[in-house]
């Protein structure tokens, strides 16, 4: 599975059970939770009119959407939101206490963020279990109208979006990956000193 993820940008209009939606959705929530304070959200856009919603509200005026760019968008955004209150809320307990991270800015890393992540990664790779095709990207534009839109808690921010469908039949790899090779292992690995 691991092997055969890659990004995919087109997608067929076609859409994606829910039952199919709720089994990734599934996967998602079993990722790595700090302190199990099981604090990332998902927003799921997976109707026309609020999937048209959100392209809408993140369309950038410096950078308008060209004519029929969204014709192969995904059916299906899910926005992983990590919900920080959850996590300082379960480092207060008194099993946790003793660490000393009741506060956000007492974490060297925000774990919230870092769950939300991984809770992405996995649906990307529960995509791939489903036949689907994933897309990882980021809001650029909108975010604040995004969240107050669809109701999203004041405090909360999603961390990016997964987009989901069907790959178009002649969907091939764009982007960065195409034209850059990946580092050998050997680069990146650094065993017992830099």
């Amino acid at each position: 599975m691991i092997r055969h993820r890659r990004m995919v940008h087109r997608f067929a209009p076609t859409s994606v059970a829910p039952e199919v939606v709720d089994r990734i959705l599934d996967v998602g929530r079993r990722g790595p939770s700090a302190g199990f304070a099981q604090g990332v959200e998902f927003l799921v856009l997976d109707t026309p009119g609020t999937v048209g919603a959100f392209w809408e509200l993140t369309e950038d005026p410096a950078f308008p959407t060209e004519p029929g760019e969204l014709d192969d968008a995904p059916p299906v955004l899910i926005l992983p939101i990590p919900d920080r209150a959850r996590y300082l809320a379960r480092y207060s307990e008194p099993d946790k206490a003793p660490f000393g991270l009741q506060e956000a800015e007492a974490w060297p890393v925000p774990f919230w963020d870092t769950d939300a992540a991984m809770a992405a990664m996995l649906l990307l790779l529960a995509a791939v279990d489903e036949g689907l095709g994933g897309w990882f990207f980021g809001i650029a534009y909108g975010q604040d109208a995004v969240c107050r839109r669809f109701g999203v808690p004041e405090g909360m921010r999603p961390i990016g979006v997964v987009g989901l469908g069907t790959a178009i039949a002649d969907e091939t790899p764009t982007g960065s990956g195409t034209s850059r090779p990946r580092r050998p292992l050997a680069d990146l690995v650094h065993r017992n000193t830099w």
